[in-house]
């Protein structure tokens, strides 16, 4: 789905000095001022970004049969093959592992995940993720080896029996979850045997799992349309009030969730700006323009994959770094599936730019990211952050790329730029777009010592332009 930068919103002054009532324009002992409404709105806007930010990728995937997106309703996987820069699904895509896009629909009754046998030593997961933006399980190669198995799929407090032959059971804080299910593919040829595996996901009801029928049908819902266009302002707590009821109550979110509630954010409550009072609105706005800024520096200062896509357990409360994750990659794989240190500056700390400068990386003999399976820089541009259109057609460079070679003294360089750097070197050259860019490096099952440290990557060096 298509992703803009997030830019800040031109807003009217706050009205300050005007009469304190509550957002609903009525007296009552919860009056807040302008300055309080407006620390809560950006306090809130940050928590529930990924819920209605992910409603908006379920919507245009599951539910609004027009999009380009849809795949097909609930329940279904659609694969994809490499991706390209056609695919707008989600920023940041990977060209290593094909794309298997799925949702369901939990309020029911739960769901059996079936992962096919691999074929060998290949990465393969099945990360799901639910609405709040936390990795919630990762069945695959990493957790759990080659040969496949069921897995249970279901919400928090679920106190149903586990059938037998289920390898675990997966929990959710939301009545909704999505896969973002991926298969390594090593070069062309490797295409028809990954395309094998794809069709072996496989997704069922619990009932048709066990062969019964099922009494429950879960309600019918009337579905908010989806305008990417309102993400920013102050009609995302639309949103985020319908979203909110499809949600499981966590106690962490207690203190968030009744600030929200101050300025009319509630699992489904009618969201009404045009009843409020103008400083209200304008506070509101106010809070939105702040959340949207923060989020902006955050996204500019992180590079470190390990802050953005996890468990609760790990994450935690950090709303933002939460929120960032979901704005740079989406269903983004947590650190020990995968580690996502990102490039946006050179060694001097300028920001990556292909018609300013020529950009090179080398790694030490011996100095290579270590991984179990394999890693690969990836080119995006900015502010979409997709993939880059190039004369070579390639989108990313690595470890499985073959036609990658060594200098004498057993070092690698890998050149960033948009003209070849020469015949000679253009076996290790990752085309860059003619203005602002991003670089990914992934790595596949990374080492423990890799996973427990800094990992102090080699800076990307400036070349003059020739």
């Amino acid at each position: 789905m298509e992703q803009k930068r997030l830019t800040a919103i031109v807003i009217l002054a706050c009205l300050l000095g005007c009469k304190q009532t509550d957002p609903s324009g009525t007296k009552n002992d919860l009056a807040l001022d302008a300055e309080q409404i407006k620390a809560i709105a950006k306090e809130t806007y940050i928590a529930l970004f990924p819920l209605v930010y992910n409603y908006g990728t379920m919507y245009n995937q599951v539910i609004n049969k027009e999009a380009e997106e849809y795949i097909g309703g609930f329940g279904v996987y659609k694969h994809y093959g490499l991706s390209t820069p056609k695919n707008r699904d989600i920023p940041t895509p990977n060209n290593n592992t094909p794309y298997s896009w799925a949702w369901i629909d939990l309020r029911s009754e739960p769901w059996i995940l079936t992962m096919p046998p691999s074929d060998g030593n290949r990465y393969y997961v099945s990360q799901w993720d639910d609405m709040w933006g936390y990795v919630i399980d990762a069945p695959g190669s990493i957790l759990d080896g080659q040969n496949g198995g069921d897995y249970l799929l279901t919400t928090v407090g679920y106190e149903g029996q586990i059938p037998k032959g289920i390898k675990r059971a997966i929990y959710s804080e939301s009545q909704f979850a999505g896969t973002l299910t991926r298969t390594e593919v090593n070069g062309l040829q490797d295409i028809p045997a990954m395309k094998a595996i794809q069709k072996g996901y496989e997704l069922q009801p619990l009932s048709t799992y066990l062969g019964i029928q099922t009494k429950k049908k879960a309600e019918k819902i009337n579905w908010i349309h989806y305008d990417k266009s309102e993400l920013n302002n102050i009609q995302f707590f639309k949103y985020a009030n319908f979203m909110l009821n499809f949600t499981v109550s966590n106690p962490a979110d207690q203190k968030m969730l009744e600030n929200a509630q101050k300025i009319g954010v509630e699992a489904g409550k009618k969201w009404q700006p045009e009843k409020m009072e103008r400083y209200v609105v304008n506070a509101i706005n106010l809070g939105i323009k702040e959340a949207l800024q923060e989020i902006e520096q955050q996204v500019a200062m992180t590079s470190d994959g390990k802050k953005l896509y996890n468990t609760r357990k790990i994450i935690g409360e950090d709303y933002l770094n939460r929120t960032v994750g979901v704005v740079v990659g989406q269903f983004g794989n947590y650190p020990s599936q995968a580690m996502y240190p990102g490039f946006q500056k050179d060694s001097d700390g300028v920001l990556l730019d292909g018609s300013k400068k020529n950009y090179q990386i080398t790694f030490p003999a011996g100095g290579l990211p270590k991984a179990d399976y394999f890693w690969s820089f990836t080119m995006y541009d900015l502010p979409d952050r997709f993939l880059v259109e190039n004369p070579i057609n390639r989108y990313s460079i690595g470890s499985q790329t073959e036609s990658l070679k060594k200098d004498k003294d057993g070092s690698l360089t890998i050149y960033f730029q948009t003209d070849s750097p020469g015949k000679d070197k253009e076996d290790n050259w990752l085309p860059t777009p003619n203005g602002p860019f991003y670089i990914v490096l992934r790595i596949y099952g990374p080492d423990k010592e890799l996973l427990n440290s800094n990992n102090d990557l080699p800076k990307i060096i400036a070349r003059p332009l020739k």
